[in-house]
Parts: C-alpha cells; sequence; structure tokens
C-alpha cells in the first residue's frame, strides 16, 4: 500500500469523525434550547384539591343506598307499546327483558336550580315529559318512512330476541313482506318476458359473426304474399346467400321463401322482416360492391314500405368479412388418408362395393360412397355424412365401372367443419379403413403412400382436436347449419 492511499485512508476516517461530532454537538445544542423555552410546572388545581383533607365530609352510607335503591324503583321503565302506524304495533317489552338500562334518579340528574323542587312536583314534570315524547313519536310515526323503518327493523328484532310477539304483529309483518316481495316477482316476471323479446329478436339460423342483418319494422302490416313479391328482386343477383326471414301470427321466424309458396300462408299478415346477406363462404369474402348494393337496395326498401330499418352487429362489415375469410381458411381442413393394393395386385369393383356395403358406406349420385351416423335421439341417419370414401384415380364410382374395373386405390375423407362430432367420426373412420384393409389385402397409406402406423394416426387425432376448439372459440360449432352454410 502506499504514502498516498494511506493518507487519503486517514483523512476519510477524519471527515467522518468530524461529522459525527458535529451532529452530536447539534443535537445536545437543540435539547439545551427545548427546555429552556419551558416554563417551570405551576400547581395543578386537580392535585391541589386532591390533598385537602376529606375527613370534614360526612357521608351516610347507608341513607344514601336507601334513596339510591328508592329512586330505582320509582323511575323503571315500564313496558310500553309505540303505535307505528295502522301496518304494524310494536312492543317494546322485550327490549327491557333482554338489555336493563340503567337510569339515574331523577335528583341526580335535574338541573342545580331544580334540586329543591317538591317530588310531587318532580313527578308530575317527568309524567308530563314522557307524555309529550310519547305523543312525538306517535305524529312522527304517521309518516310513511318513518312506518317502513319500523316495520323493517322491529319485525326483524322482534322474531330474533323475543317469542312474545302478538299474532297480530306476526300477520301484519308477514303483509308487509308479501308487499315488498311483490314487486320482486313483477320484476322476475319482467325480465322472463325480455328474455323471451330477446330470444324472438333474430331468427336462429342467423349467426351475427357470419350474417350482416338488418331489421324492418313495417308501420303498416303486409301479407306474406305482398312482401314475398317486393323482396323477390332484393334477394336476387348476389355472390353471397340472401336470407329473408318474417316473423309469422305465432310469434315464430319462418323463411320467407320456405312459407311463400303455402297457401295456408299467404294471406298472413307481417310486422317484421329481416334480410341477411352471408359475409364469406369456401369461394371468399363478400366484396365492398357487394356489401354497398345489399345496403342500398335495403335502405330503400325501407323508405319504400315506410319501414323502420335497423341494422344488427356493430362496426365495419367489410373488415368482419376478411376477418371471417381468414378463420375459414385456418380451420377449413380434410382429413384423408389411402387404401391401396398389395402385392395381390388391383382389386375388383364388385369386391369393394360389397365390403362398402358391409361397413355401412351408401353409394351416392356423385359417384362416391358415404357413411352416414345415426341421430341418437330419433335412431334415424343424419343428414350430414360423416366422411366418404371415393376412388383414388379421380373416377367417379358406377354400377357399370364397378362390374368391369379394378380399383388400384381409394381415399377416406373427413370434411372437419361440416362434422359435428369429428373426433368420433374420426375413429370411426380409422376402424372402417382398417377392417376393409384385411378384406381386400391392402395397405393403409398417407399421402406421400407411405405406410400409416398408429403413432401417425394419434398425430392425425390431435391435429382434428385443436382445429375443433378453434371453431368453438369462435362460436361456430362444427356441423351447425352456420358452419354447413359458411364451409359450402
Amino acid at each position: 500500500m502506499s504514502d498516498l492511499q494511506i493518507v487519503l485512508i486517514i483523512i476519510g476516517a477524519l471527515i467522518i469523525v468530524g461529522v459525527i461530532v458535529f451532529n452530536w454537538w447539534q443535537e445536545h445544542r437543540f435539547h439545551k434550547q427545548v427546555e429552556s423555552n419551558f416554563s417551570p410546572l405551576k400547581n395543578d388545581a386537580l392535585f391541589d384539591n386532591s390533598r385537602q383533607d376529606l375527613t370534614d365530609l360526612n357521608i351516610e352510607v347507608d341513607h344514601f343506598f336507601d334513596d339510591k335503591k328508592q329512586a330505582n324503583q320509582d323511575e323503571m321503565y315500564q313496558p310500553m307499546e309505540v303505535d307505528a302506524g295502522d301496518e304494524a304495533s310494536i312492543t317494546s317489552t322485550h327490549l327491557l327483558n333482554d338489555d336493563l338500562i340503567h337510569t339515574a334518579p331523577i335528583n341526580e340528574v335535574l338541573p342545580r336550580h331544580m334540586l329543591n323542587t317538591p317530588p310531587e312536583a318532580l313527578k308530575t314534570l317527568h309524567s308530563e315529559s314522557f307524555q309529550d315524547l310519547t305523543t312525538d313519536i306517535k305524529n312522527l310515526s304517521q309518516h310513511d318512512d318513518i312506518k317502513l323503518i319500523f316495520n323493517e327493523v322491529f319485525s326483524k328484532s322482534a322474531k330474533a330476541s323475543s317469542p312474545d310477539i302478538t299474532s297480530v304483529d306476526k300477520l301484519q309483518v308477514q303483509s308487509y313482506e308479501q308487499e315488498t316481495a311483490a314487486p320482486d316477482s313483477n320484476i322476475s316476471v319482467e325480465l322472463k318476458a325480455d328474455v323471451q323479446d330477446a330470444d324472438l329478436s333474430l331468427p336462429a339460423m342467423l349467426h351475427s359473426q357470419v350474417d350482416l342483418t338488418a331489421v324492418l319494422y313495417l308501420a303498416k302490416e303486409a301479407s306474406v304474399n305482398t312482401i314475398s313479391r317486393i323482396f323477390s328482386e332484393v334477394s336476387d343477383g348476389y355472390d353471397k346467400p340472401v336470407f329473408v326471414h318474417v316473423f309469422d301470427a305465432n310469434k315464430q321466424w319462418s323463411l320467407l321463401k320456405d312459407i311463400s309458396s303455402n297457401s295456408l300462408y299467404l294471406n298472413q299478415q307481417i310486422s317484421k322482416v329481416t334480410c341477411s346477406l352471408q359475409l364469406a363462404d369456401r369461394a371468399g369474402a363478400v366484396s365492398r360492391y357487394t356489401l354497398n348494393r345489399f345496403q342500398l337496395a335495403i335502405e330503400t326498401l325501407g323508405l319504400d314500405m315506410n319501414a323502420h330499418v335497423e341494422w344488427q352487429g356493430t362496426g365495419d362489415a367489410l373488415t368482419a368479412a376478411t376477418t371471417l375469410d381468414t378463420f375459414c381458411i385456418e380451420v377449413d381442413k380434410t382429413i384423408g388418408f389411402h387404401l391401396i393394393h398389395g402385392e395381390n395386385g388391383a382389386f375388383t369393383g364388385t369386391k369393394l362395393k360389397g365390403l362398402a356395403e358391409v361397413q355401412g358406406f351408401t353409394m351416392a349420385s356423385d359417384g362416391t360412397f358415404k357413411y352416414f351416423e345415426k341421430d341418437p335421439l330419433s335412431g334415424q341417419l343424419q343428414s350430414q355424412p360423416s366422411f366418404v370414401m371415393f376412388n383414388r384415380d379421380d373416377y367417379p364410382f358406377t354400377l357399370e365401372m364397378l362390374r368391369t374395373s379394378v380399383v388400384k386405390g381409394i381415399t377416406f375423407q373427413l370434411d372437419i367443419p361440416r362434422v359435428k362430432h369429428c373426433a368420433e367420426a374420426y375413429s370411426q373412420m380409422v376402424q372402417v379403413a382398417r377392417q376393409m384393409e384385411v378384406g381386400l389385402h391392402a395397405e393403409l397409406v398417407a399421402d406421400n403412400n407411405k405406410v400409416l402406423g398408429e403413432i401417425q394416426i394419434e398425430k392425425i387425432r390431435q391435429q382434428l382436436k385443436v382445429i375443433h376448439a378453434t371453431m368453438l372459440t369462435r362460436g361456430i360449432i362444427p356441423g351447425s347449419d352456420c358452419a354447413l352454410r359458411l364451409f359450402s
């Protein structure tokens, strides 16, 4: 260590010590200054009085307690009733029984100038004061607010602390509770009515994220026949589906094209109509031109029919359509694998048709075999197929072709957005493919012709679950009417 470092250390230590000493001196001076500012304590009147001799005080203890006891007996509160109005009569007897309140004798609380007043005058004065207090309470209880307060507070306390409430009190408290409960029941009825009206506000098939909807409130009711003629021109000429619903006499929404051909509905009077444009499908999102044309047509129609037009939803419709189309591209996936011929060569069409029918396939007019699940409630086949099987060579199956030709490979395919229970449908498709693999002496392969094992099948299952969850998060249930429209 150099001399310079040693000198610096010593200087630093001296500075620290100097600061400490200076702080101590300054604090000591401050304490002295504070003490000098306070003057010496003077005599305290309370302490001086306490030093006086108490031997001169003559207190007759026995006489004091006798007066105390007599005064308490005279001033003990008696059970009293306070009339709170016509609705309830409240008694305070139980309050005195449960909670004894000590009251001082009159001669202890009276002003000094009234100490020499005769006892008879004091009793008269006390009685008059008590009567005045009772009268004031009765006058105040005539107000509605006071009555409600008494009813609410004392009905609860009487039930909890006293079993001696009269039957009249019980009946009156019950009547008050019924009166206060009546508005709640009315509110619940109104809420139920509001919920029902909300449920009927739009047709069930419409979706706020899929359709641009306008509600037309007609100033004057019109027949179904008239509305069908007017809206026939509005709903034509669009590259996206347009749906017109009417609110019929049964307070239900009906699709206009379904009832316009029924003579029973032609003369029904309609007061509310909805017209909606689907924002996207598998062909893409709706264009700005189509949106503007649709909105202009509805607004013009509303003016012609003297109807109030109310557009549902918020935000830009074109932005919503673009977002919806992006979502459709993300989840619009199909799962498929193939059966190809094995060492025994291609399999005959007749054998393929026989095995397919045994597994539950139905040959459709488009040249594919479709597998329909049964509805667990009705037992009928569902309208939408769970999965399909078709020729891998893109030649549609026909009866003539199956009788005369051989097949080199077939494809199993599941359309995820259009299937309600896609996980169960996928398991069923794998099971059917495995059984036909054995019957045809074929091999189950992926798109790259590699053998499809259980690990690859499980990976596909997990991807399917992710897509299914994504659709549910968006509020679009796979296989629902909305999904079938959107992925058509």
